[in-house]
């Protein structure tokens, strides 16, 4: 038998006492040692007070599983001793065993105390039917399990949903009046009742669940973002195995929860892994991209650029902020916003388009599907069109051109307003109004169309421009209206090819069109897009097509992928899941670029940087610039001087208060 060791530091222990039966029993017994729950190695060491009266103890033993061991006398008054588990032949089942401890006076009084061993190494596995980016839809309940190993059962499970405007608790317990059908299990499922569910719509949440068997430590996993649209006009079309950033007919371009991007072929489900984010310096939440005639562009989380063009990536700029991208033109600036390059993606070719060393003004812009490119900056009047041409010549700050290859437009904000104009191909300019700036983005072009935010003194309303020059107000809502926007496609998804108009007011996304009331279709999570001759939703790794009733039939493949509708059938058994691999993705804060480059302070006076002042634009600038070879300072010093000196020409005087 092993000798006994000591525990240094043991705290007080569970203490047990009995006796002969009576009060005033001669002999009496506590436990002192082993004061845990837990049975951690081979060797159990046992230390009891045991006293009787008179003081005449006979005999002090102790019992493990069929083990008898004498404990004997020490020199502190206690009696020790110790169980060597090798003495069993074969190992400790798993579950609980009792230590049982008896001493005997000479009078023939005894005294027992027992306490309660574990073999412990096997927590309840938790079950649940989602995983990071889902999007719990009609018919999708979300439903957890608790799992336990036996010979134990599960005591408590629950499940915490959390957003920024409501927490939702999901609980059973196993004292509860709903057992389980498995004996030993808990089970929570969200409630249904008609069209109402236990976990409101419209919202992101983190997803917590945590199970307990009552003998070991609480399981907990953490799981996020949860999307919740049960919004009845949205049909699932896909489900990817990632946040979905951009989609067109045949390919999806998805950001997992592991900071891996794909682009994912649609019709064959086929996934083609670009690379993996780091996570450094930013959260996965602020990654965007698009893709291209040839793979992706995409914004990195430590300022890097990088694309995927005909199976080979690339770094585009380190340092640098990725502003428009159509087609095979990317446009990006350095992070300090005094240089903007642009970025031929199949050649690889850079040109240099804006440079104002030490300048504080955002640069945006908008492109072409043939490459044509529209910019300003923060302190233009005017936008600069392609050969340096100039659009309007108007007092305030400018934000962000929008262009759709035929018409273009922009926004000067002058302290109070922002007041929108419209350029057409014949060179018309168009007065479209004025809009209160405290909105997102306020202009959407397409097909000719113009969509535009206008005040009615109190909100901003939703306005149309039709390709044939008439104007109607989409909306009439007491709350302020703005256009479903996103980083990249700014501008270019909220019409339709006949004027239809998407916007989002009040949480809740709409369609508009000339003549009629706005149609609800969801809530404002995700985005929402034009494509191919309907409208479609993407929230989280779920792109739905529209069942609008003015729209028109989807023309892209609705292939169910990577996940059924439902969403009932799937169980995901997670202790896999580490802290490392879930996704806690909480809201980027807004920026000065995205969607609008709008002032901080209401009179348009406070801008905030953002970031490095010396940004890198190695190795972007390889290749041929409009003004000579890659690296020569002349060229290029020439272009900046030349824009420089057109904007100086077209800017007015203009006072900031």
């Amino acid at each position: 038998m092993r000798a006994y060791r000591r525990h240094v530091g043991t705290a007080i222990a569970i203490v047990l006492s009995l006796s002969a039966g009576a009060a005033d029993a001669a002999v009496t017994v506590e436990i002192v040692e082993p004061s845990n729950k837990f049975i951690e190695s081979d060797t159990i060491p046992v230390r009891v007070a045991a006293s009787s009266s008179p003081d005449d103890l006979y005999y002090v033993e102790a019992e493990f599983e069929g083990l008898i061991i004498e404990l004997t006398p020490a020199e502190d008054g206690y009696f020790e001793g110790s169980f060597d588990l090798g003495e069993l032949g074969g190992e400790l089942p798993y579950g609980p065993h009792v230590v049982t401890v008896d001493a005997f006076s000479t009078f023939g009084d005894w005294a027992s105390a027992q306490h309660t061993l574990h073999r412990y190494s096997a927590p309840p596995t938790l079950g649940w039917n989602v995983l990071p980016n889902d999007t719990l839809t009609a018919g999708w309940r979300f439903d957890a399990k608790c799992i336990p190993t036996p010979p134990y059962e599960c005591q408590h499970l629950a499940a915490f949903f959390t957003s920024a405007d409501a927490n939702v608790t999901l609980y059973n317990e196993a004292s509860s009046s709903e057992p389980s059908s498995v004996p030993g299990r808990l089970h929570v499922k969200e409630w249904r009742y008609g069209d109402s569910y236990q976990i409101p719509s419209g919202r992101t949440y983190t997803l917590t669940i945590e199970a307990s068997d009552g003998v070991g430590p609480i399981v907990t996993r953490t799981v996020g973002p949860i999307h919740v649209d049960r919004s009845p006009q949205l049909t699932v079309v896909q489900r990817a195995p990632g946040a979905i950033l951009d989609f067109d007919a045949t390919r999806l371009l998805v950001l997992d929860h592991r900071g891996r991007i794909a682009i994912v072929e649609r019709a064959t489900q086929a996934v083609t892994w670009l690379g993996t984010i780091p996570q450094e310096d930013a959260p996965l939440s602020s990654v965007y991209g698009a893709l291209t005639p040839t793979g992706a562009v995409y914004q990195g989380t430590n300022g890097y650029i990088l694309s995927w063009v005909n199976g080979s990536r690339n770094t585009i700029a380190r340092a640098a902020r990725l502003d428009a991208v159509n087609g095979d033109t990317a446009v990006f600036t350095t992070t300090s916003d005094d240089r903007a390059i642009a970025r031929s993606l199949s050649t690889g070719t850079s040109t240099l388009l804006w440079s104002s060393p030490g300048s504080p003004s955002p640069f945006q812009s908008d492109v072409t599907a043939s490459g044509e490119i529209y910019f300003g900056t923060y302190e233009s009047g005017s936008i600069v069109g392609p050969g340096g041409s100039l659009l309007g010549d108007h007092e305030g700050n400018l934000q962000r051109p929008i262009t759709d290859g035929t018409n273009v437009a922009g926004r000067w904000w002058d302290g109070r307003v922002s007041s929108s104009y419209l350029y057409t191909a014949d060179g018309e300019e168009v007065f479209l109004g004025d809009s209160i700036t405290s909105s997102s983005a306020g202009l959407v072009l397409h097909a000719g169309h113009a969509g535009f935010l206008k005040t009615d003194g109190a909100v901003n309303q939703v306005w149309l421009r039709t390709a044939d020059g008439e104007q109607h107000q989409i909306s009439n809502f007491t709350k302020p209206s703005q256009f479903d926007q996103a980083k990249v496609r700014v501008g270019h998804d909220g019409l339709s090819d006949t004027g239809d108009v998407l916007f989002l007011n009040d949480g809740k996304r709409y369609i508009g069109r000339p003549g009629g009331a706005p149609e609800r279709i969801s809530t404002d999570l995700g985005h929402g897009r034009w494509l191919d001759g309907s409208w479609y939703v993407t929230i989280g790794n779920t792109l739905f097509q529209v069942a609008s009733a003015g729209g028109s039939p989807a023309r892209l493949a609705a292939t169910a992928a990577f996940a059924p509708e439902d969403g009932g059938a799937r169980e995901v058994l997670s202790t896999s899941f580490t802290v490392d691999e879930l996704l806690d993705a909480p809201a980027s804060a807004r920026d000065l670029h995205e969607p609008d480059a709008l002032p901080v302070a209401s009179d348009g006076s406070a801008l905030i940087g953002d970031g490095n002042a010396d940004g890198d634009l190695a190795p972007a600038a390889a290749g041929c610039s409009a003004a000579g070879p890659a690296g020569s300072p002349s060229g290029a010093t020439a272009l900046a001087a030349a824009l420089a000196g057109l904007l100086a020409l077209a800017r007015r005087s203009r006072p900031r208060s």
